[in-house]
């Protein structure tokens, strides 16, 4: 009678430890998510930083053109003013990205746990997200690569201000590249939003299906 209550106390752990193996893949899934999400928070909070350092730069750019090169000292000295902002504003593209980095490696983690999910239909709507974000952030990336394409453009632009004896050829083709640079940036940018908005998606959907 003992050994009977034995075998059914270890086939019940048996079962249990199975059980455990078959949820496990499903919560490991949701919980890099879940560090993927505050990444992407913390990502936003250094965005909020990045717009209030461009829109101080605005206001510098915006009093440089009120003044014209006729008083020369006060645009150089605004001018250096940009330049540290613009250094201020790579090293803020940088913290965010290291935030969109952290995320991606939850992604793998994602990636990683689905193989081991047993439910086809579960795993299917886990790819199709997996997928969104893969590219969401390959979009990201090329935002990146943009901004710093613009960034070193528009430093090189206060740097020719600081010349009295810059042409205005000169800095209207530097003008023209800017332009040509945040031409790029605003498109990739658009394709990082409607990713976004998948994602969101996707997200609220399969959270729907999975708890």
């Amino acid at each position: 009678m003992k050994q009977a209550k034995l075998f059914f106390l270890i086939l019940c752990l048996m079962v249990f430890v199975q059980g455990c193996k078959v949820l496990a893949p499903e919560k490991e899934v949701m919980d890099a998510l879940e560090k993927m999400a505050k990444y992407e928070d913390k990502m936003n909070e250094e965005h909020e930083q990045l717009v209030r350092l461009e829109q101080e730069q605005t206001k510098l750019y915006n009093e440089i053109m009120d003044l014209g090169m006729k008083r020369f000292s006060e645009v150089s000295k605004l001018s250096r003013k940009a330049q540290v902002l613009i250094e201020k504003r790579n090293k803020q593209i940088e913290e965010e990205y290291k935030n969109i980095e952290k995320a991606e490696e939850q992604l793998t983690i994602v990636k990683e746990s689905l193989s081991h999910v047993q439910d086809e239909t579960m795993k299917k709507q886990a790819s199709s997200l997996i997928k969104i974000i893969g590219k969401r952030y390959d979009a990201y990336k090329s935002v990146y690569d943009h901004y710093h394409k613009a960034l070193a453009l528009e430093k090189e632009f206060y740097r020719l201000l600081e010349d009295e004896h810059i042409t205005l050829e000169k800095l209207q083709h530097q003008t023209d590249q800017i332009n040509r640079a945040y031409k790029e940036l605003l498109s990739d940018n658009d394709q990082f939003n409607d990713y976004t908005e998948q994602y969101n998606q996707e997200k609220k959907r399969l959270y729907r299906e999975w708890k």
